[in-house]
């Protein structure tokens, strides 16, 4: 059997009442559980796109189809209950007078049972590390808070379908990384419209290129993160992540380093080194570890920075390479190694509901 389609965009089309042209002919398809990336320069339509999902805007032409039922307005309600948008700026889904009653919003829209929305909203809070917040005023929160409380409102929803606009923006770097690690574990199907390169490669698997109203490229997100011509011809750049990681190589690459350099770099890399052919040239793997829970607020474990045993690799945790090129003529080859070795950061927590659907806090 085929896997479930949840978001199908087919040849859409939309024009502001001006005439402004914005999107030009959309076409794609999210099945469920995939995490998709949303890029684009400034001005692509991303944002518009986007709008288009809950029906915020209707199309001029073309469709939007979400789990089998097209976005109109006599859908509306329906819809809201199954995508969930986290707005860039949280205070634009932040007006009740408490944290709770913000969260509740949702779940009391949806005629739940007072214990259903109780339990609903204490779920929402402790999987974005805000519990003991409920009582607590949400204009008085620091931004960071307010983007996880935002999240905790579509949460209580319990939506299939989770799109973000810039997840990350002005988060600080500790409550970036834990919202990365929550959607990668998380198992939801999600969207990412995001400037964040970094972040798209870390936890989507396939990326959606938006260039001037139109699909420029479709694809695994390695590939078109990695193809620097394409990312420069559509005014983005490489995530920071693989600049760094072409700038060391090339650093390691040079025969002239001494050992306890080569070894400083790899270390700071939090990387491992192999010798590959007859010139037993130099290149660098960096990697990731999976955690096994669904805590938004969990720190990162400092025993995750290790030392590496250049000989053996008796490392005990998954080894997520970054696939690269070595050029050079006729001994240019591709290396793309995943070491099987498995650590366990299991949690026995899990805070998703059932994905029952929600109503949107603007569906009335």
């Amino acid at each position: 059997m085929s896997e479930r389609v949840l978001v199908e965009a087919d040849n859409l089309h939309f024009s502001y009442p001006d005439g402004h042209k914005v999107l030009k002919g959309i076409s794609f398809r999210i099945k469920r559980g995939e995490k998709v990336a949303l890029i684009g320069p400034n001005g692509a339509g991303k944002s518009t796109l986007m709008s288009h999902l809950n029906g915020v805007q209707l199309a001029s032409s073309g469709r939007i189809v979400i789990d089998g039922i097209p976005v109109s307005k006599n859908n509306l309600k329906e819809i809201r209950r199954k995508i969930g948008i986290v707005f860039q700026d949280p205070d634009d889904q932040l007006f009740c007078p408490t944290v709770y009653d913000d969260v509740a919003f949702g779940p009391l829209n949806l005629g739940l049972p007072e214990h259903e929305i109780t339990s609903r909203v204490q779920e929402a809070l402790s999987v974005v590390g805000l519990e003991g917040f409920d009582q607590r005023s949400s204009f008085h929160l620091s931004f960071g808070e307010r983007k996880r409380l935002a999240l905790a409102t579509v949460l209580s929803y319990q939506p299939e379908i989770l799109v973000f606009d810039e997840p990350s923006t002005n988060m600080d770097p500790m409550n970036r990384r834990n919202l990365i690690n929550w959607l990668k574990n998380s198992d939801k199907t999600l969207l990412l419209c995001t400037h964040d390169l970094d972040i798209a490669l870390e936890v989507c698997d396939r990326c959606l290129l938006l260039t001037d109203g139109r699909i420029e490229s479709d694809g695994p997100t390695h590939k078109i993160l990695y193809d620097r011509g394409l990312l420069e011809r559509n005014k983005l750049e490489m995530p920071l992540a693989l600049m760094t990681h072409e700038l060391l190589h090339d650093i390691l690459a040079e025969q002239d380093m001494d050992e306890e350099h080569r070894h400083i770099i790899g270390k700071f890399l939090h990387a491992h080194r192999h010798a590959h052919g007859s010139d037993a040239h130099i290149h660098v793997h960096l990697h990731a570890h999976e955690h096994g829970h669904e805590h938004l607020h969990e720190k990162v474990d400092e025993s995750h920075f290790h030392e590496v045993d250049e000989r053996h690799h008796e490392v005990s945790h998954d080894h997520i390479a970054v696939p690269h090129s070595h050029g050079g003529g006729e001994g240019q080859h591709d290396h793309d190694h995943d070491h099987g070795h498995h650590h366990d950061h299991s949690h026995p927590h899990d805070h998703d509901g059932e994905d029952t659907g929600h109503k949107s806090r603007d569906a009335g």
